[in-house]
């Protein structure tokens, strides 16, 4: 009897080593694994804190250009430029068609005007 509990002492003592080893394998890959992503998250927060920089930077610089627009000067560039665009003869053509352009605002911002190219209606006429 004695060597059969010296024989399940054995076999125990084995796997229980096993057991030691794969837990001790995987911990080492878990911890491998911890230090990548910890290395991948401290690239990416320098990124966001490079990004939220540039943001700032950003939003200070379209500030000043805010100030230095004159919306109404805009407007009437675009006038001026829209025909140019669209190709004088392309769109000289189109007014003699019935079509038109206009410059519309945004009822939430006056700073976005939009262009619009619209083909007027025919309106019937009273004889």
């Amino acid at each position: 009897m004695a060597r059969i509990e010296l024989t399940d002492q054995k076999h125990l003592s084995d796997s229980i080593a096993k057991v030691y080893s794969a837990l001790s394998s995987e911990n080492r890959a878990l911890k491998k694994q911890l230090e990548d992503y910890h290395s991948q998250y401290n690239t990416l927060e320098k990124r966001v804190k490079r990004l939220e920089r540039n943001i700032k930077s950003l939003e200070s610089e379209l500030e000043d250009l805010d100030e230095c627009v004159d919306s109404e000067t805009v407007i009437d560039l675009i006038h001026k430029i829209v025909p140019s665009l669209i190709g004088k003869k392309g769109l000289k053509s189109a007014m003699h068609k019935g079509f038109s352009y206009s410059v519309e605002s945004s009822e939430e911002s006056d700073s976005v005007k939009t262009i619009v190219i619209r083909e007027n209606e025919a309106i019937p006429h009273k004889q």
